[in-house]
């Protein structure tokens, strides 16, 4: 079978991959043609300007939705190379794994970004152009309007941009054990550090553990400064109020944690009585 092909970075995965995933499926199912993403590494913006750039999700939270969205092929290729390749080699290569190919009408590519449209037309290649689509505000749909408005807390705005909830996925690691202590036992998981965090806080979240139902969780972000004098160890520690599991039963089962609603920020308490203090009250919030 021939692939259809789109390029890009879908970090976001938000409403405009989406729709141009949409269309790169509904061709490829009327064509009989394999559904086919071609993705840059590293990330281009990490490249080229930030070497500390940290993307909303990890590759592998990334392919999990884009193969749940319908693609069947994802093909990663190195972005330096293909930068600096003259829009005509930049052809060539894609013609070895294109037939069709399915972009946004203001694609560029290769080396100054000079290759256009245009070009990929002049080449040989049947394209099929998916235009820009602006939110229910008529803002422009952007990876970098997500990540403001998760840095900000606004985590209902980035979920109609996203068209899902954010999220992390982990394994269940064993930490301190303090949550225990303190009558509150916690899932933990430790992100990668190549992985893009909401700002330190407690969350209402959605925990699916090792892909069942959905529970409600209330998760902490953050460095938990009452507890730890130094660390510089990122957890997302969860605790969800209706599990009757025992904590050693969870460790190494997967979680995947959606972030529903911001609570409050993290911040160091004077004691580990007015943390539980404290918990009791978020968890007052959460079940409101």
């Amino acid at each position: 079978m021939k692939n259809i092909v789109t390029i890009g970075k879908f970090e976001g995965m938000h409403l405009g991959h989406r729709a141009l995933l949409t269309e790169l499926i509904h061709i490829a199912n009327r064509k009989n043609l394999i559904p086919t993403t071609i993705i840059f590494d590293p990330h281009p913006y990490k490249l080229l300007h930030d070497s500390t750039y940290k993307p909303l999700f990890t590759p592998h939270e990334r392919d999990g939705m884009l193969k749940k969205f319908g693609i069947q092929n994802i093909i990663t290729l190195p972005f330096k190379k293909m930068a600096n390749m003259e829009p005509i080699c930049f052809c060539k290569e894609l013609a070895q794994l294109a037939d069709i190919v399915v972009v946004g009408e203001n694609f560029r590519f290769g080396k100054d970004r000079k290759g256009t449209i245009e070009t990929l037309l002049q080449f040989g290649f049947e394209i099929k152009t998916v235009g820009l689509r602006p939110d229910q505000n008529l803002n422009v749909l952007s990876t970098s309007k997500v990540r403001e408005l998760l840095a900000e807390s606004k985590l209902a705005e980035a979920a109609e941009m996203l068209g899902f909830s954010f999220f992390i996925e982990g394994i269940v690691t064993k930490g301190r054990q303090l949550g225990r202590v303190l009558g509150f036992p916690t899932l933990n998981i430790y992100p990668t550090k190549e992985k893009f965090l909401p700002a330190f806080g407690v969350y209402e979240t959605r925990i699916y553990i090792d892909g069942g139902e959905p529970l409600q969780g209330l998760t902490n972000v953050g460095l938990r400064p009452t507890v730890e004098t130094a660390t510089s160890t990122i957890s997302v520690e969860t605790h969800i109020p209706t599990l009757i599991a025992k904590p050693n039963e969870m460790y190494n089962r997967h979680i995947k944690v959606d972030f529903i609603r911001f609570i409050r920020a993290e911040r160091r308490f004077d004691s580990t009585e007015e943390l539980q203090v404290q918990i009791k009250k978020d968890i007052e919030e959460l079940q409101k």
